[in-house]
């Protein structure tokens, strides 16, 4: 009898022995696993940071230079240390599909990811659409291409930009067709919040100029616009200036030239894409065209030509517009989280207003709107100039 109970007890014994080992195994960090023995070894831990930009659409070309220019700032700085612990950044991608509906979706989708911050979103009228619910949230927000001076002229007390403004680069468009001798200029927008903006902005400075201007409209997506077409045909202008985006930019710019209405064509950033080309039905169709640009000129920025030559490197293509803005807006985040110490929103954005950190663009900081400061008295000499040759915007120096 005693042996049996001997037998069952030491059964008994191993059991528990071997339960106890499995449970130890199943609570195992990747840590312990792959450890050198050192018990005081640092965990590491995941910190979400949102990409609220657009990938498909008509501007998807300009989503994917920030995407591009993100992925590099993310190489850099893929880690921040706060309080102690060691967190790896993952980057959570999200398209809006360039539309501002969308826009609201993507949004409420990054605040139920957890992200602590956001870049984006690309356009100023997605932007607009998103902010609310970002600002419900807490979660700071900085985009590297959103340019409507509205944005931080406003209620939106957790926006920043790494971009310049549209109140600059309206009155640097009024002033360049000024210094070409415009008398009559027709400016056209496409309905959109950027678009609208911009425009505003430019009859406003070509009429404190003494420039004569008639306002057009089409509406973002349209293919048709003949009836602009023979409403500026008739107008007779000096110079077309266009508000809006590069497809319907495109299209505007190839019925002119088919409707045989010769004149000089002129945009803000939004045309700035070496797409416009195609679009336009031929490259032919958008020579010597003009745009200005909300960022600073390729020479002007210090990190620049490193930035390029590595960006065409690792993406296969030459960094797009605003690939820079949005390297530099990552950056701030993460500059601002490491400052603060702390994955609390309120945190963040108050370090993100004292912050000053080095990025392509220079040495950057933040004034109390969430506007990137710029060399004080500079104004819209700082709005860089480019122009359509060969199928491609070339940077005119001055």
């Amino acid at each position: 009898m005693w042996k049996d109970r001997l037998k069952w007890s030491l059964i008994l014994a191993l059991a528990v022995a071997l339960a106890a080992t499995m449970m130890l195994t199943g609570c195992t960090t990747d840590e312990d696993d792959e450890g050198d023995g050192d018990e005081d070894a640092e965990a590491t831990e995941t910190l979400k940071i949102g990409v609220h930009t657009s990938l498909t659409g008509g501007l998807a070309d300009y989503g994917a230079a920030a995407e591009g220019g993100l992925r590099i700032a993310n190489e850099d700085y893929g880690t921040v240390e706060v309080d102690g612990t060691t967190y790896e950044i993952e980057l959570i991608v999200l398209d809006d599909k360039g539309e501002p509906a969308e826009a609201s979706v993507v949004a409420q989708n990054l605040v139920d990811e957890g992200v602590v911050g956001v870049v984006g979103a690309l356009t100023s009228g997605n932007t607009n659409a998103a902010l609310p619910i970002y600002q419900d949230a807490g979660i700071p927000v900085i985009s590297g291409s959103a340019t409507n001076p509205d944005l931080t002229n406003g209620d939106f007390e957790n926006f920043l930009r790494t971009c310049l403004r549209d109140d600059l680069q309206g009155a640097a468009i009024a002033e360049w067709a000024d210094e070409n001798g415009y008398a009559k200029v027709a400016v056209m927008d496409d309905r959109g919040y950027y678009a609208v903006g911009l425009a505003d902005i430019v009859e406003e400075n070509l009429a404190d100029l003494g420039i004569e201007s008639q306002r057009e409209q089409g509406q973002e997506g349209d293919t048709d616009f003949s009836a602009q077409v023979s409403n500026i045909g008739a107008f007779a202008p000096d110079a077309v200036i266009f508000t809006g985006y590069h497809r319907e930019a495109g299209l505007l710019f190839k019925q002119l030239t088919e409707a045989g209405v010769e004149t000089q064509f002129m945009g803000g950033d939004g045309i700035k894409s070496d797409e416009i080309g195609d679009e336009a039905g031929g490259a032919e169709n958008v020579e010597g065209a003009l745009a200005t640009f909300g960022g600073l000129a390729p020479d002007e920025m210090p990190g620049f030509e490193e930035f390029a030559t590595r960006f065409e490197e690792e993406e296969g293509v030459a960094a797009g517009p605003y690939a820079e803005n949005n390297h530099d807006a990552y950056v701030a985040l993460v500059m601002a989280i490491e400052e603060a110490q702390s994955l609390d929103g309120a945190d963040i954005l108050d370090a993100l207003h004292t912050i000053e950190f080095d990025g392509v663009q220079g040495s950057l900081s933040f004034d109390e709107k969430g506007d990137v400061t710029t060399p004080s008295g500079a104004g819209t000499a700082l709005i860089p100039r480019f122009e359509y040759q060969g199928g491609t915007w070339v940077f005119i120096s001055e």
